[in-house]
């Protein structure tokens, strides 16, 4: 493994610039080899120079192959691993600040996902070589790191094609759509969204509810009930850990939503899904 990470400047400093370099590297993996599932406070894209592999994000699975990139925001817990037959090489970056969620959003919604496909990735993996070869841990190398990862990004919204003049309303609702899927864990407040994505909180509500049928305040808890019951299956955590987990400013109020929607309690709902007899019908 070849990697890259500046360490002159602070995490702090550069999650409040514009946009920064955290790290850039290159793997050639072993067969099987995997990372996660893990979340991370920056965004992270690879190129896959050959090779093949499998990313889990969000409860969904993408067969990844040379000359795709897939796309991890931060915040996101993700899990990647090389082929058996014929592991992965790739290349990545690593970037954070202000603008990053705003760049990763637009990237992922005119990609519509997490995986690009048919890129032409030499030229990513040349750039990225660049960054790999410099020399010091400085100012200069700072600078010059962050430069390149400008050329990257910019190769990025030229080969997916982005356009300003069609960012209309339809790209708008996905990019709220995208906003609210990867931070659904925190204690979001709508009007806080629209404030961070530009949006008047009418207008937000207006759009997204075109898009996708519901408003943005059902969509976010119907997501949460969906990772509250994930959870509450899978997971010994205490229904306290689980409210907290996914936003929720008591258990107490988490209970209540839950019941709403399951017409049981969290608890009730756990116990019923351990149950024999439930195990038995879920397999009719």
């Amino acid at each position: 493994m070849k990697e890259y990470k500046e360490n002159h400047h602070s995490l702090l400093y550069k999650s409040n610039s514009d946009l920064a370099l955290y790290s850039a590297g290159y793997e050639e993996c072993r067969p099987g080899q995997n990372y996660g599932p893990r979340v991370r406070p920056y965004q992270l894209i690879h190129f896959v120079l050959s090779g093949s592999g499998r990313l889990h994000m969000n409860e969904h699975i993408f067969d990844i192959s040379a000359g795709d990139a897939f796309l991890i925001p931060a915040g996101s817990v993700s899990y990647y691993e090389a082929s058996q037959d014929d592991p992965w090489v790739y290349a990545w970056i690593n970037f954070l600040g202000i603008q990053s969620q705003t760049y990763m959003l637009r990237i992922m919604t005119a990609a519509e996902g997490y995986v690009i496909h048919s890129l032409p990735v030499e030229k990513y993996q040349t750039a990225i070589f660049k960054i790999l070869n410099l020399q010091g841990d400085n100012t200069s190398s700072f600078l010059a790191a962050n430069s390149i990862l400008l050329q990257i990004l910019s190769f990025l919204f030229g080969d997916i094609d982005f356009r300003e003049q069609d960012w209309g309303q339809r790209y708008a609702a996905d990019e709220i759509r995208f906003y609210l899927d990867m931070n659904y864990p925190k204690k979001l407040k709508l009007k806080d969204v629209a404030a961070h994505l530009g949006y008047h909180p009418h207008y937000m509500t207006r759009i997204f509810r075109e898009r996708f049928g519901v408003a943005p305040k059902q969509y976010l808890t119907d997501l949460k009930m969906k990772k509250a019951s994930a959870l509450l299956r899978s997971t010994r955590l205490p229904v306290g850990v689980v409210a907290e987990s996914l936003g929720f400013e008591d258990a107490l109020a988490f209970s209540r939503l839950f019941k709403q929607e399951f017409g049981q309690s969290p608890g009730n709902y756990r116990r019923h899904a351990e149950s024999p007899s439930s195990e038995t019908t879920a397999g009719l």
